[in-house]
């Protein structure tokens, strides 16, 4: 592999990485829907399918193995970890993704999840709503019919400071079922699965004649519960993840030195994606302030700050990853107006330099994973926060999947998944 320069920080646009031939990005391979379906429990925005993070768990870890994502956004990482008896340890500064993370991770069984549901919507029924009014919010009201609205408003009251793994669950399951294009949802039905704005919703319930219907809380979240289970769950999950709220910098707080075997991580897109913008209603449902929340993240558009903010990371990094090891950070091209117009910028090759540069990583190479712009998140994020579709040039841009080494790690084997049949590693 040829290397970046360590003589200078190359312009953004002209920094580029080599790509590596010999890992090949089998995953591609699965149906779009593969994977537990757990992993289905409530969406998150800017996530990779769980194919992609079973292959490099197959490719780089074995079992027994502790793999660890730095920014587990929706809990992929650790979840198949987990699921393919690996110990799954996962992290991430923002409430949302630290609750879905911990909700997957530590599911409830129908028989122990159907019993609480029904304690906490009776006591919710008791709960003086007088006061809660105060709590609403016209936007809600664009969404939910004042009967749904009520409900919501009651369960969010008596959930509010309870983190127990019983009520992280349920305000999980909560998540996934509080808007949505079909009627699983208790929103009207709206158009994706992200959290538009409230003139974008009304515009498009006006166009379609859509009403907020008045739907309870209890049969959505049994269908959602349902759906979640569908595939067995092993009994040993819970024990075998480790899901923390805290800043990735500063990793050694959080888990001990050199004891993740795996790193498998998707970091933040610079300024591209907007995770307090596009949950802003599932914040609300955990009674999450959305600018403190943003305040915690660093998605910044100056690129320089992205890079001292990246290098500290690979730095965190670095330090929780055991000898001989491997770390997969799976980043997308962005966008950018730069001096001479609208550039690419390869993130994933900028995130190389500053590891070559600022770390004792090596760089393995780069692997692109590329497909059709259209179905990139963030292209429909931008549909629904700017209420209309953009013209677009950005026709190049483009997931890749870096690849760190620390020491000497195994590199050549491969192993042999057939996607079709693939199941996960039964428990001894």
């Amino acid at each position: 592999m040829s290397k970046i320069s360590e003589d200078k920080q190359l312009p953004e646009e002209d920094v580029v990485a080599e790509t590596t031939a010999d890992l090949k990005s089998t995953w591609k391979d699965a149906h779009r829907s593969w994977g537990h379906s757990l992993h289905r429990l409530s969406p998150y925005l800017g996530g990779f399918p769980p194919s992609l993070a079973h292959y490099f768990i197959r490719r780089f870890s074995d079992k027994g193995d502790t793999v660890l994502d730095p920014f587990s956004g929706g809990g992929t990482t650790p979840l198949e970890a987990a699921l393919q008896n690996r110990n799954g340890y996962g992290n991430d500064a923002f409430s949302y993704a630290y609750v879905l993370s911990k909700a997957k991770c530590n599911p409830l069984n129908t028989p122990e999840f159907e019993p609480y549901l029904d304690t906490k919507l009776n006591e919710a029924r008791d709960v003086n709503n007088e006061e809660m009014r105060l709590l609403d919010d016209e936007d809600l009201q664009v969404f939910y019919s004042d009967y749904t609205l009520d409900q919501i408003l009651r369960l969010r009251e008596v959930l509010h400071d309870d983190n127990s793994r019983k009520a992280t669950y349920l305000k999980g399951v909560m998540c996934g079922i509080l808007h949505g294009p079909s009627s699983m949802y208790l929103s009207l039905q709206t158009k994706d699965i992200y959290s538009g704005t409230a003139n974008y919703v009304r515009e498009y319930a006006e166009k379609h004649d859509l009403e907020r219907p008045e739907r309870d809380i209890r049969p959505k979240a049994l269908r959602k519960q349902g759906l979640a289970h569908e595939d067995d769950v092993p009994p040993s999950l819970s024990e075998r993840t480790k899901i923390t709220r805290g800043d990735s910098r500063n990793l050694h707080d959080l888990f001990e030195k050199e004891s993740a075997d795996l790193i498998v991580t998707s970091p933040p897109y610079m300024q591209t994606l907007s995770y307090t913008w596009n949950n802003w209603i599932r914040l609300w449902w955990l009674n999450q302030n959305r600018e403190s929340e943003r305040e915690k993240l660093d998605i910044t558009a100056d690129t320089d700050k992205y890079r001292n903010f990246m290098r500290e990371c690979l730095h965190s990094m670095y330090g929780v990853l055991a000898p001989d090891s491997v770390a997969v950070l799976i980043v997308g091209d962005v966008q950018k107006n730069l001096a001479g117009g609208k550039r690419t910028l390869n993130t994933a090759a900028i995130i190389a330099e500053e590891a070559r540069k600022s770390t004792n990583f090596d760089v393995h190479g780069i692997i692109s994973d590329a497909y059709d712009l259209d179905s990139r998140a963030y292209v429909v994020f931008n549909r629904l926060k700017y209420d209309h579709d953009e013209e677009r040039e950005e026709k190049d841009a483009i997931d890749r999947c870096l690849i760190l080494t620390k020491g000497d790690p195994d590199m050549q084997s491969e192993p042999d998944i057939d996607w079709e049949t693939e199941q996960y590693i039964e428990e001894d």
